[in-house]
């Protein structure tokens, strides 16, 4: 069989090779339009043997996502979902990322600060100055709850009803020094608290260096800060460490 046989017979298809014989003795422009034919025979079962798969979602795709199938509109692809988005109410966002939000809370965690005093969750609000006038602070340890007098009125009936004032604490150029009369029940009570956290009222103070020390003999570490913040930065750690936090806080209005 000559050459030009071997190549018109490459091209026909299976069904056609009994006849390649004939066909490639076809006139010029006849055999031409044949091996177009089967050219485009072959081509067409080539690509039409098997479906494509669109990966981006388009067309008539038939793969699927983890999440079900695929949208093939690019806006919806793009478009967050509405369980994703974030809310814009404070309150909500900061419910979102409490962490302690299902932990037991201490019986004496402050509710609230108000200008003039403290607001519990067991429903005892401690007001400053109280009705007679003395400068009332705050002292939290474990379940249990004290007031603390920074100032103490007394009637001297003696001196013609004149009315003295102890003074319990004081402050001198931004430094708070307390007396021994409040310190004293840090000393007393047992367990003692491995932290306690000072409040120094309504601004940033400083707290002495021997109340600093006094604290420091008893094995007690302190947080200091504002009033204010003295009672978050409590309420976030005893809560997180129940029963071993301690608070002493000067009314937030000093």
């Amino acid at each position: 069989m000559s050459s030009s046989l071997i190549r018109g017979y490459s091209v026909l298809s299976r069904g056609q090779r009994s006849n390649s014989l004939f066909k490639s003795t076809l006139r010029p422009g006849i055999n031409q339009v044949a091996m177009y034919v089967t050219r485009h025979h072959q081509h067409q079962l080539l690509h039409t043997s098997s479906k494509t798969h669109n990966l981006f979602g388009g067309g008539n795709s038939t793969s699927k996502s983890l999440r079900g199938k695929v949208s093939s509109n690019p806006e919806q692809l793009l478009k967050p979902s509405a369980k994703s988005q974030v809310s814009s109410n404070p309150a909500d966002i900061l419910t979102q990322n409490d962490i302690l939000m299902y932990s037991t809370k201490p019986t004496n965690y402050i509710e609230s600060i108000k200008s003039n005093g403290f607001h519990l969750s067991n429903n005892y609000f401690i007001s400053s100055p109280d009705s007679n006038g003395d400068l009332i602070g705050l002292c939290l340890l474990g379940s249990e709850t004290f007031e603390v007098k920074l100032t103490n009125s007394n009637n001297n009936n003696n001196n013609n009803n004149s009315k003295s004032k102890q003074v319990n604490f004081s402050i001198n150029n931004h430094i708070i020094t307390f007396h021994d009369s409040i310190l004293q029940i840090f000393s007393k009570i047992h367990p003692k608290p491995e932290l306690v956290v000072i409040g120094l009222g309504k601004t940033s103070r400083l707290l002495n260096s021997s109340n600093r020390n006094w604290f420091s003999d008893l094995g007690i570490q302190l947080e200091i800060s504002d009033s204010t913040n003295a009672g978050q930065i409590y309420d976030l750690l005893s809560t997180e460490r129940p029963g071993v936090i301690g608070a002493l806080l000067l009314p937030p209005n000093l």
